[in-house]
């Protein structure tokens, strides 16, 4: 499994840093879209990836930050987008509007999306949130946009439904419970966790900070 960090507040060398987060799953998987289609596109063509690649999007919440590269739809041709079932009006408007083929895909319960790739059930009340959960034989790979819902319930409800995870990639806010980390063997913290140098302090065998520009091999 191969996920590129796209869109993160910092970058490497060659690669554009900004307010957001955006990662891709095996070239073909989107999930997010930071803020700005600019700078999304720019890192896409750094790793080498064309438009035409993605067969898919998922975002996981409506703030600006994850879905502020919208505009980049309108190169991905028949494409599917799966959003939480509360987004507004105006962004699946919006949506249509970059992407008339667009198959708008919305989310309550979880979606098994293609085999062992599914987008997680929406949770939260005020911020609703989807992830998306990978399946693998060693494991659950989670990839979370903010964790608005809070980290731990998401991983909960994950490992209920799916079993163990081995990683966690993404977001995590203000997510301070970090023990619930504890039997997570790679752990990810990217974008708006206020806590990563303690989750790396804390964690140091099993968590990693990285930055737009940054490729993960996770063997099956």
């Amino acid at each position: 499994m191969n996920i590129k960090i796209l869109y993160d507040n910092t970058a490497k060398t060659g690669f554009l840093s900004g307010w957001g987060f955006s990662a891709l799953v095996d070239n073909s998987t989107l999930f997010d879209m930071g803020e700005n289609a600019e700078s999304l596109l720019a890192n896409m063509c750094a790793f080498g990836v064309a438009p035409e690649q993605i067969k898919r999007v998922v975002l996981s919440h409506e703030d600006w930050d994850h879905v502020g590269g919208m505009s980049l739809l309108s190169q991905f041709g028949d494409v599917q987008v799966y959003v939480p079932s509360s987004f507004s009006k105006s962004i699946k408007s919006e949506i249509r509007s970059f992407n008339p083929d667009a198959d708008i895909v919305q989310i309550k319960n979880a979606l098994e999306v293609e085999p062992n790739l599914v987008v997680t059930e929406e949770l939260g009340i005020v911020r609703e949130e989807s992830s998306l959960a990978v399946r693998s034989s060693q494991g659950v790979v989670l990839i979370v946009g903010c964790s608005h819902p809070g980290l731990d319930k998401i991983m909960s409800r994950v490992v209920s439904e799916y079993g163990p995870i081995r990683a966690v990639v993404g977001g995590f806010h203000g997510f301070r419970k970090l023990k619930a980390l504890v039997d997570v063997p790679i752990i990810v913290p990217t974008h708006c966790t206020k806590k990563a140098k303690d989750i790396v302090k804390l964690y140091p065998e099993q968590a990693r900070l990285v930055s737009a520009g940054t490729e993960l091999e996770l063997e099956e």
